[in-house]
């Protein structure tokens, strides 16, 4: 037992002192994450294991996100277990199919005469006489590596040759059919959405009384008389039909009308995929074809995806020294509603900005072709935007590979592998003259043309010994990857289309890389210390970049099960491991979060995020030294439930990582920082509890990080990477990476608010950082219900703390739309807790919003557009059910009847979530970056789905 520690502390040492990468080509990888019973999973975290580059499944399970092969995608999911898997090659061929779903064998086709083939009672004594080849003194030789038994046909011994002939019947042949359709409605609860208040007209004070200004004003604030106060003058107007609003009691018209201006609708999405996979023992071929179609949130447009699959195999073929793998697919997608430049953002915001007593469904334009908006010159209309557009993404791909597997012995194998991806990538945005934000109209075509070619090799030495086994390999990785890329920008259209523009710009590069990337790995497995020792070195080279030669890793996993030997232990393994990775950067930079940080949040509706970054020979390559200690622990708890604990501590350094930084007006690409991340993470898994028929497994996920800012690389005090040129997100020395830098509040040496002359409190002259996105902790809880053919899966996930900018609340109180705005109004006599400028207690009075004042002059105003951002600053907990699906196994996997399998199932997706604030998403993130969690600003709010799936194979 000393023993067992003494080389582990020994090797644990020596693991500080190596550290290292497995490298291969820079492509997009996408693919599915389904559950162990093949449901999908939405909101799942896929992160590259020691970046910042990450992105997340959506409700569908998909996932897409720019990878190296070598990479290691860490897969985290409260409620669930987190998954490690290393990036190869051939992943790329299958959008990583290999996650996806496990294929499974398809179950032979027996007829009667197979079996009375076989059966020896139906054959003459002198053809099959089977006698036990292993007692037999005729020896058997055959060519093939296995004996395949049952499916012999006749035995025939030959005495004068000494040899047993032996006929087979021919090959079964294996099939499967199968359909998979999922029909879902997609919905936006009310509960999710921000407060709105139902009560008070567009208008501002003036001359002592709050007073109604309408459309044609140009006053966008809400801060006008109660509507119990007005009524309609019945004259048809251009702004409303049910004419304008004047005082109750002045005209003979209608009562007015607190106007229902909800944006969403409920949308309806289809998936159905159709497969065909034929197999004999030797090969497989398989065609499958999936159709997805999902009407948008707006009801507006339609989005749609189509994917064909072929793939050949001859994996199962034994009889061969090698077995190749080819793999053809082409997808097409096609979304007519996307977020480019921030669009649902601007919609969001012109929709809650609209006050009650306007209604925009009534019409987007005016006669004279002009916008129909409550303040045009300020705002649109949202169907004005959502009906006037031309926004787009479409992408094809084309993904070929072949892999070959040839095996020289049973020690040594070569494996090989060739494929090529060809992508091509439209965006195209576009808005109308007249448009607030673009008064002359604005549109881009964004083209990225993609080909990658890749070529691996892999030799695998593998000998066993008597106490001991030995692992080598080495890889060559070869990658060339070309980008053509192009912009064009067009203004100055012709009204209410995109015609005759007056400018035109275009923007063009061609870039591309070849890299050549070397892996040597060495292992040794000790048999009876049940450890296993093992070290790589790899070397990067690039015509793009720096190279690296010598990176290298040792990990060490060390089995305790037999040592302690107790029998209620069924699992103890400990494993370490040190590491030195690098990162290459992408030669487009997809991150697009820097191109907002040179407007303010008042600017959104002229937004463009067309400041495209691409590497350069100017970048050097992100390092990442690394070291982790996991220990995994399954035993018997009682009467055969098992319980599995695993922890894992991990501690890496990034150097020189790559971000956006401002310089002399234009953005760069630079190494921008080095940035310490530690965490603990922990699952606990209840092996299922029965009784009767009945079975229950829960699992339990627990999770804790932390990041600090080692240095940057810039004579600033800080660098923004992500939000706004007011309110952003940033690296700062010594501080978590991503801290809130904002407006605050003026204070003085004892944290006390310093008050104005007038009563309010005095906004510092400088930012401050206000708050930090990370969470205190986050807690996933999941759980599976079995009763026969019936089954109840439902996940809940949990996060503790993290601060959130809700610049959304900001923005709808100082425009007076929010309901904060209209319960707090009418507050009067209120003193702010504080100190003068002199120092002494506060005791001003004040309104909030005194009609004897001018508008500016309110709570709410005063602070200007976004207000104060320190206020915004609202906790991040939040408690979500993420999924829950009910399924019925109708027919049993394995039955050998026509229809093979069939199952029926119903499911929710985010029925229930509660945030300690009001309408944002705890998923969503400003303009849909990475690097802008912890910003609300109009974001996409959760949408909840339900639906029906079925699932059938024949």
């Amino acid at each position: 037992m000393k023993n067992y520690f003494f080389h582990f502390y020994i090797v644990t040492l020596l693991l500080l002192l190596f550290s290292t990468s497995i490298f291969s080509q820079e492509r997009t990888l996408k693919g599915v994450l389904e559950d162990e019973e093949g449901e999908p999973l939405p909101g799942v975290n896929v992160v590259i294991k020691g970046t910042n580059t990450g992105t997340q499944t959506d409700f569908d399970g998909n996932y897409s996100i720019d990878c190296n092969v070598g990479d290691v995608l860490v897969f985290s999911f409260i409620g669930m277990d987190t998954k490690e898997v290393v990036i190869t090659s051939d992943m790329f061929n299958d959008d990583n199919k290999e996650i996806k779903i496990k294929q499974e064998a398809v179950s032979h086709i027996i007829s009667d005469k197979y079996i009375e083939a076989i059966t020896l009672k139906n054959k003459k004594a002198n053809n099959f006489n089977i006698p036990d080849i292993s007692n037999s003194r005729y020896k058997y030789r055959n060519n093939t590596s296995y004996l395949q038994y049952e499916r012999i046909k006749s035995i025939e011994i030959q005495k004068e040759k000494n040899k047993v002939q032996l006929t087979y019947f021919e090959p079964d042949i294996f099939y499967e059919v199968g359909w998979n359709t999922t029909t879902g409605v997609q919905f936006v609860k009310q509960s999710n959405l921000p407060k709105l208040q139902q009560n008070f007209a567009q208008g501002q004070p003036f001359e002592g009384q709050n007073t109604y200004f309408g459309p044609d004003s140009n006053v966008f604030f809400s801060y006008g008389p109660r509507l119990s106060n007005l009524q309609f003058n019945a004259i048809d107007t251009p702004y409303d039909q049910n004419g304008v609003l004047i005082p109750i009691g002045s005209g003979s018209g209608a009562n007015s009308i607190a106007y229902d201006n909800e944006i969403f609708d409920t949308s309806f999405k289809t998936i159905n995929t159709v497969f065909f996979n034929v197999a004999t023992d030797k090969d497989y071929l398989g065609l499958e074809y999936k159709d997805e179609r999902i009407r948008d949130i707006f009801d507006k447009e339609n989005n749609r995806f189509h994917e064909v699959a072929l793939r050949y195999n001859n994996l199962s073929n034994t009889e061969k020294n090698s077995t190749w793998d080819a793999s053809l697919k082409y997808t097409t997608q096609e979304d007519n509603q996307p977020n480019l430049n921030g669009f649902f953002n601007t919609v969001l915001l012109t929709n809650w900005a609209t006050p009650v007593s306007f209604e925009n469904r009534q019409g987007v334009a005016l006669e004279n072709g002009l916008q129909r908006s409550f303040s045009s010159q300020n705002f649109n209309n949202p169907f004005w935007l959502l009906d006037f557009n031309r926004n787009q993404i479409t992408q094809d791909a084309l993904i070929a590979g072949v892999q070959n597997t040839f095996r020289f012995s049973d020690v040594v194998t070569l494996n090989t592998n060739i494929s090529n991806t060809y992508t091509t990538r439209a965006e195209r945005f576009g808005v109308i003259p007249n448009t607030a934000g673009f008064t002359n109209g604005f549109a881009s075509d964004k083209e990225f043309d993609t080909n990658t070619f890749n070529a691996t090799a892999l030799f695998s030495f593998t000998k066993t010994y008597k106490k001991s086994e030995i692992d080598f390999n080495s890889k060559v990785d070869y990658t060339n990857k070309d980008l053509k890329y192009s912009l064009q920008e067009q203004t100055g259209f012709t009204p209410l289309t995109f015609d005759a523009p007056e400018t035109i710009s275009n923007n063009n590069k061609t870039i591309n890389r070849n890299t050549l990337r070397l892996s040597n790995m060495f292992a040794y497995n000790i048999i009876d210390w049940n450890t296993k020792i093992s070290f790589t070195n790899s070397s990067y080279v690039s015509s793009i970049q720096n190279d690296k030669w010598f990176l290298p890793n040792l990990q060490v996993d060390i089995n305790l099960r037999e040592a302690l030997d107790m029998y209620w232990l069924n699992r103890l393994k400990i494993s370490a491991g040190a590491a030195l990775e690098i990162n290459e950067t992408p030669l487009y930079y997809a991150n697009q979060s820097h191109n907002s940080l040179d407007i303010t949040p008042q600017q959104i509706q002229g937004f463009v995020s067309n400041d495209d970054l691409f590497v350069s020979d100017d970048l050097q390559l992100e390092e990442k030294k690394s070291y982790s200690i996991s220990t995994q622990i399954g035993f018997e708890l009682f009467h055969n439930k098992n319980i599995d604990l695993s922890i894992l501590y991990y501690h890496h350094t990034d150097e020189k990582v790559v971000f956006p930084v401002e310089s002399e007006g234009q953005f760069q690409l630079q190494n921008s920082a080095d940035i310490n991340n530690y965490g603990l993470e922990a699952s606990l898994h209840l092996s299922s509890y029965h009784y009767g028929g009945f079975t229950y497994s829960p699992s339990l996920v627990f999770t804790w990080y932390r990041n600090e800012v080692k240095r940057i690389y810039s004579d600033e005090d800080r660098i923004p990477i992500a939000g706004f040129s007011t309110i952003s997100k940033n690296l700062i020395p010594g501080q978590s990476a991503g801290v809130i830098v904002g407006s605050a509040y003026a204070r003085d040496s004892e944290n006390n608010m310093i008050i104005d002359d007038q009563g309010f409190p005095l906004v510092a002259t400088t930012s401050k950082i206000i708050g930090d996105p990370t969470p205190d902790f986050t807690i996933g809880f999941s759980n599976s219900f079995y009763y026969r053919k019936l089954r109840l899966n439902f996940l809940i996930d949990y996060q503790k703390g993290g601060d959130v900018w809700n610049g959304t609340q900001n923005v709808l109180n100082y425009l007076g739309t929010s309901e904060q705005s209209a319960n707090e109004r009418a507050i009067t006599g209120f003193v702010f807790d504080g100190v003068t400028t002199q120092g002494t207690p506060n005791t001003t009075i004040i309104d909030f919003a005194n009609p004897e004042n001018a508008i500016s002059e309110n709570r709410f105003t005063r602070y200007g557009f976004e207000g104060v951002a320190e206020e915004a600053i609202v906790d991040g907990s939040f408690i979500n059910l993420k999924s829950v699906d009910i399924s019925y196994q109708i027919k049993r996997k394995g039955d050998h009847d026509f229809i093979r399998e069939f199952d029926v199932g119903i499911y929710g997706k985010n029925l229930f979530t509660y945030n300690k604030y009001d309408g944002a998403s705890p998923f969503r993130n400003l303009f849909d970056h990475t690097s802008a969690r912890g910003l609300q600003f109009f974001n996409t709010p959760i949408i909840s789905e339900i639906g029906v799936t079925l699932k059938l194979k024949l």
